[in-house]
């Protein structure tokens, strides 16, 4: 081959964008040239610490197996000294016979005849050994490829090329990585952001409130159906409205209806709408709820208690987008987000025929069950402050917080009404709170409360202990009763009181204060 035509193939080659396309080429390239009917290149792994294949023309004596690798620092086979002296390697016939350890190699030259012998060349780069090039040529013609200087100057070549193309993906795919990891970023960010905006509107620290918050923000990135189960005052319609918020549909209408509200004979109306003269008193044309929520979310609340017929209606309604209302002669077409919220036990409804199964898993595509009060008591500190601040931003109050007693007694009511009746409770209390007074025990309004620990048996094997709900608050009662005995005692000498107890003068005047004692 004469330097012109090596000089059009160096040409060609460093019109290879790809690295895969250019070592294609530069292995097609030496084949054909020089005549080789096989050709291996080898290049080192990611990490350094193994070559692997990386083209092969390889049909006659070298028994390729594309999987194959070999340890660079693995003496039992030939290529690690080629790699580490940086020199050629001819191995002829018998040479090989030395090389039996390294089963893979033994398997790549075992077909290998007399007449032809292993040629293993380095690429080198910046003094670096960047690859080795595998031939297998006859005894003959073997002296003639050292020698000859062109197809080396070839490899070179590739050698420069191929760098510059791995440097070049190795700084678009930093490139890449670090805006993927900046998105990242970002996303994280804005969920952290609506985290702290969801706790501001779902208040609670409990672990069933984190949880809750987290299955907002998941599935508002969807459009799926969601129901929304829990007991009466737990909050269904705030979470309805945080997924709406958070959904790419927030800048639209949230339209809500209580099912349970509305008369059977009118829920169909308000739902679908109606034409002049559909029926008696329609006077002129009412858009209905679903198309009203058309690119929004239509909130459908005690959906347990929709009539059957109409909840054929509404499933077709959500499999097509397609609705007619009453009295009208065309369809109309609604594409609307779906939230439905049910104190009931709806499966059990669909057991006992009352709820159309079809429809119940249609609606669950994304169940989201919201706490009773009663499952996170520790919450109702942040909730007491939570509807305090409420109470003094809408009435221009300063009511500066909750007396510990009054908390206690809190803490011990049932809340059948959940958080709902918490926070009637709390705007009660606070409507007969002076200015920036604290919320006192004789400001609650009258409600069934669990018993108080009766603290005098605590200290009894028999006495009081299995009805201990909250360890935390017997203890506290507990300390209380016993601060309070030795002030009587000592007639309010907190000195005594404190070295009666053991304790510092200061600590014992700090608990008197953390448990509001002013004796």
């Amino acid at each position: 081959m004469t330097s012109k035509q090596w000089l059009e193939q160096t040409s060609s080659l460093l019109e290879c964008t790809r690295e895969h396309e250019l070592t294609a080429h530069f292995m097609r390239t030496l084949q054909q040239q020089l005549g080789l009917s096989d050709c291996v290149l080898l290049v080192p792994s990611v990490d350094g610490r193994r070559l692997i294949l990386s083209q092969y023309q390889a049909d006659k004596w070298l028994k390729v197996e594309p999987q194959a690798d070999w340890d660079v620092t693995d003496f039992s086979h030939p290529f690690a000294h080629v790699l580490q002296t940086g020199k050629p390697m001819v191995l002829d016939y018998f040479s090989l016979a030395y090389w039996r350890e390294e089963v893979k190699f033994v398997q790549l030259v075992s077909g290998l005849p007399q007449e032809i012998n292993l040629l293993m060349f380095p690429l080198i780069q910046d003094r670096h050994v960047s690859g080795l090039l595998i031939f297998a040529v006859s005894v003959a013609e073997t002296k003639e490829m050292l020698q000859d200087q062109q197809w080396q100057h070839y490899c070179g070549v590739f050698m420069r090329h191929w760098q510059l193309l791995n440097t070049v993906a190795s700084q678009s795919g930093q490139a890449s990585f670090l805006a993927d990891s900046l998105s990242q970023a970002k996303d994280e960010l804005r969920h952290q952001k609506s985290l702290k905006a969801l706790s501001q509107i779902l208040v609670g620290e409990a672990d069933k409130m984190v949880k809750l918050r987290g299955e907002i923000l998941r599935v508002s990135g969807t459009d799926l159906s969601v129901m929304v189960q829990g007991a009466t005052g737990t909050g269904k319609e705030l979470v309805a409205r945080a997924i709406h918020d958070h959904s790419q549909r927030h800048d639209e209408q949230f339209v809500a209806i209580n099912c349970a509200a509305i008369p059977e004979n009118l829920l169909e109306s308000e739902l679908f709408g109606y034409e002049k003269g559909a029926f008696s008193g329609a006077h002129a044309k009412k858009k209905g709820l679903i198309a009203q929520a058309d690119k929004g979310t239509l909130f459908l609340d005690e959906i347990g208690d929709m009539p059957l017929n109409l909840q054929s209606k509404l499933l077709r309604v959500l499999e097509s987008g397609h609705f007619r209302g009453l009295g009208a002669s065309k369809e109309e077409h609604s594409n609307f987000r779906l939230v439905a919220a049910t104190h009931v036990n709806l499966k059990q409804r669909v057991d006992d025929g009352e709820f159309r199964r079809d429809l119940y898993y249609r609606l669950c595509q994304f169940p989201i069950h919201v706490p009773a009060l009663s499952e996170r008591l520790d919450d109702l500190p942040l909730l007491v402050n939570h509807f305090i601040n409420g109470f003094n931003r809408h009435h221009r109050r300063e009511i500066t917080g909750v007396r510990y007693e009054t908390l206690l007694k809190l803490k011990r009511h049932s809340y059948p009404g959940n958080v709902r009746e918490l926070r009637n409770i709390i705007e009660y209390a606070c409507a007969l709170t002076s200015h920036h007074g604290e919320l006192e025990v004789s400001a609650l309004p009258e409600f069934e409360s669990a018993e108080l620990i009766d603290i005098g048996c605590v200290s009894s094997v028999e006495g009081g202990l299995g009805d201990i709900e909250d360890l935390r608050l017997a203890v506290a009662e507990f300390e209380r009763q016993v601060i309070r005995d030795r002030l009587d005692k000592y007639k309010g000498d907190r000195a005594k009181a404190a070295m009666s107890l053991g304790m510092p003068k200061r600590t014992f005047s700090h608990k008197c204060l953390k448990l509001e004692i002013n004796e």
